[in-house]
């Protein structure tokens, strides 16, 4: 009977000592509580929609992981010191693993280095550190986004007229490949002319009022290559604009706004990015590392390309149909994937 009440009360013990909503560790086949990671993920600002996304994916990944806790942390607007001081608080807890979207490459890459010797694996999603010694980047091909961006805005426009381009922050890796693609590609075409590019340091108001600028100095602009989704975010950011008069082609097809001003013609084309996977693959990416195995999908330089989606009011209209998604095809696939993308609470 002694055996019998001293087996209860370390049961009652233990139970007390849970954290309430957690489940107990799950035993490995030897007997012994599983690991928990703690992986810290970054974004460039909380105050922008599109990383909301990535913030679902990482926990969901971390959900279906199990024995994963997310930190997500980061600046309330783009502060690429502040930005730098975050990643740093993470380094000093210890934590097993951080993925960043870097404000500023060269800034983060002396942190970055310094994590990473120190031993604790590094990630980079959607705005890179190429220089640093990051273990990896997932995103896109940013210079081909930018280069179809300018494609795709040169048919649009017949292959002449003004153009402007508009860009968030200054200095950010993935944003700067992707003008210089744009750049590249309107080469080809003599008969168009880049007027202008304007920052708006990934704010949606400045934005708006950068385009009401470019719009009355140049009231015959034939079209925007826009590298983000900035004024898609609100309801009058593009309000400045004649809707199929002056042609648009940004990023970020995201759900609300974004697909209004699709269905309402004022945005033609409309890259995806894979906002989700920003979150669910860092995570995933940082797992394997953390247990010293590799990442099979990055090429030599640890580059993990997503892909990417062109998305339209209705590819049925376009001379290449089945290189684009209708926006209602779209919406499924968006949706689908958020549903997929329900984890747990965020630490900080």
């Amino acid at each position: 009977m002694r055996w019998y009440v001293l087996a209860l009360i370390v049961a009652v013990a233990l139970a007390g000592c849970s954290r309430k909503g957690t489940a107990p560790p799950t035993p490995s086949q030897s007997g012994t509580p599983q690991r928990t990671f703690r992986f810290a993920v970054i974004p460039k600002q909380l105050d922008n929609p599109v990383f909301n996304y990535a913030k679902m994916g990482a926990l969901g990944a971390a959900a279906k992981l199990g024995n994963v806790e997310v930190y997500w942390n980061a600046p309330e607007t783009n502060d690429e010191a502040k930005q730098a001081q975050i990643f740093e608080t993470y380094v000093r807890q210890k934590v097993d693993g951080i993925a960043v979207s870097c404000v500023n490459a060269e800034i983060m890459r002396r942190v970055i280095d310094k994590a990473v010797e120190q031993g604790i694996p590094v990630v980079t999603w959607d705005s890179d550190s190429p220089k640093s010694k990051r273990q990896a980047f997932f995103g896109m091909d940013d210079y081909e986004a930018g280069k179809t961006i300018g494609e795709e805005l040169a048919k649009l426009i017949g292959g002449k007229g003004k153009v402007a381009i508009l860009s968030g922050v200054q200095g950010a890796q993935n944003l700067t490949t992707r003008i210089q693609g744009v750049q590249e590609s309107l080469k080809a075409y003599p008969d168009i002319r880049i007027v202008t590019t304007v920052y708006c340091n990934d704010d949606a108001t400045r934005a708006e009022s950068l385009i009401n600028s470019v719009m009355q100095q140049h009231p015959d602009l034939a079209g925007w290559a826009m590298v983000g989704g900035w004024p898609l975010f609100t309801k009058t950011g593009l309000s400045g604009i004649k809707p199929g008069v002056t042609k648009v082609v940004a990023v970020d097809p995201l759900e609300g706004n974004p697909w209004t001003w699709i269905e309402k013609g004022y945005v033609q084309v409309c890259i995806g990015q894979k906002v989700f996977d920003w979150g669910a693959k860092s995570v995933e990416m940082l797992y394997n590392l953390a247990q010293g195995k590799g990442i099979p999908q990055a090429d030599e330089k640890g580059f993990v390309n997503s892909g990417l989606d062109i998305v339209v009011a209705d590819r049925t209209k376009f001379q290449d149909p089945s290189r684009y998604i209708s926006l209602e095809d779209y919406k499924k696939m968006f949706e689908q994937r958020k549903q997929e993308a329900q984890g747990v609470e965020a630490k900080q």
